[in-house]
């Protein structure tokens, strides 16, 4: 059946005590929740990079363990489970739940449902659902208390094992940092700057006009999970597509890397599908280039260039960083044969990574499919 979120519990909208008392704020007493701790993927909301002191509890929103917490404005629908009472700001809405469902039963409903929450979100620069259009918002539940505990069973043991494989992932990708360190950190080899042995340079600064079939125009936010997402790219007529290409046309083998929002994150290019790039860095490579595009992406993914280039991001809330502090940084150029030995154990490491990510895309499809025949 299908129910108003408002029937399922008690909704709150959090809020933040002032920050010119220092009282409010003196002690660890009360974790503050704010959205940059709740996750993409529903979580259990265990740490805080906030808290509040015990003299702040009468003027702040506090929700006990086991309440649904929604982000509602900016990135909508990330949802967490809270483990202890907790307090929140004004981006997020709580649900205590009634004992009419079970908490993470309503957690795993809300979570499927986060496309639809995005949808009613009103405003066109940042997006935002107010506390009426989540207490109104409706969601398919199962009744029976006794169904909704086996369905929070069955969905805990799937993602679990997905857990599990992002982790083993992330292992694999943190041995080559590793290995990456323990070959060339010794800085033998002349200093180098980037933009002297590589072509660096970007894709366009225009804002071309969108239609329903084109070409894709991939940005920062097209990246991620070391892929291009060409499914959530803006498509551009043939005219702007050329256009762009005669100064930044990417090739396989070239490195691409977000510039701007979430800056860094490279990846080396392995399509050869027709597409152009806006606001992104393109690095691109001679045939008897004295230079691996494995071994420039392994080191723009490390703490070294963390230190001399993702420091300097400018902007507020909108990240970003310069071409020209690309193109100069600085690092020791090691000889090519130690860059071959590299590479050949990152082939090694992708194979193995290559085998977890088919797993881990079979579960996440069955998870998703489970998902829609619960709550869709």
């Amino acid at each position: 059946m299908k129910v108003r979120l408002k029937e399922l519990g008690t909704i709150f909208t959090g809020n933040t005590p002032s920050k010119k008392v220092d009282e409010y704020w003196s002690n660890r007493n009360i974790k503050f929740i704010k959205p940059d701790v709740i996750k993409d993927e529903l979580c259990v909301i265990s740490s805080a990079n906030e808290y509040i002191s015990a003299s702040a509890k009468n003027v702040s929103r506090i929700v006990p363990a086991n309440s649904i917490l929604v982000t509602c404005i900016g990135k909508i629908g990330r949802v967490g489970i809270t483990e202890e009472e907790v307090s929140f700001n004004q981006q997020i809405n709580a649900i205590v739940p009634n004992e009419a469902i079970i908490p993470k039963y309503l957690a795993y409903a809300i979570y499927a449902n986060r496309k639809q929450l995005k949808a009613i979100a009103n405003a066109p620069v940042v997006p935002i659902i107010n506390k009426t259009q989540f207490s109104d918002f409706k969601i398919s539940i199962c009744e029976s208390v006794e169904k909704q505990n086996k369905i929070v069973r069955t969905l805990d043991v799937i993602s679990e094992i997905i857990t599990h494989d992002k982790k083993k992932i992330e292992a694999l990708d943190e041995l080559i940092k590793a290995r990456f360190v323990e070959m060339f950190d010794d800085n033998f080899g002349e200093i180098v700057e980037l933009g002297n042995v590589c072509d660096v340079r970007d894709g366009t600064h225009d804002s071309p006009k969108y239609h329903n079939a084109g070409y894709p125009l991939v940005t920062s936010k097209n990246i991620c999970d070391g892929k291009i997402d060409f499914s959530t790219c803006n498509l551009i007529q043939k005219e702007d597509y050329v256009k762009i290409n005669k100064r930044s046309k990417v090739d396989v083998g070239d490195v691409l890397m977000p510039m701007i929002g979430t800056v860094g994150n490279p990846i080396i290019v392995n399509t050869d599908k027709e597409f152009a790039i806006k606001n992104v860095a393109l690095i691109k490579f001679k045939d008897d280039s004295v230079i691996l595009n494995t071994f420039i992406k392994t080191l723009l993914e490390s703490d070294y260039f963390g230190r001399a280039v993702l420091s300097k991001t400018k902007g507020g809330t909108q990240k970003f960083i310069s071409l020209g502090d690309i193109r100069k940084l600085e690092f020791n150029l090691p000889p090519i044969e130690l860059q071959h030995r590299f590479a050949t154990f990152v082939a090694q490491i992708d194979k193995s990574k290559f085998a977890v990510q088919k797993s881990l895309e079979k579960t996440q499809l069955l998870f998703d499919s489970l998902m829609q025949e619960y709550f869709g």
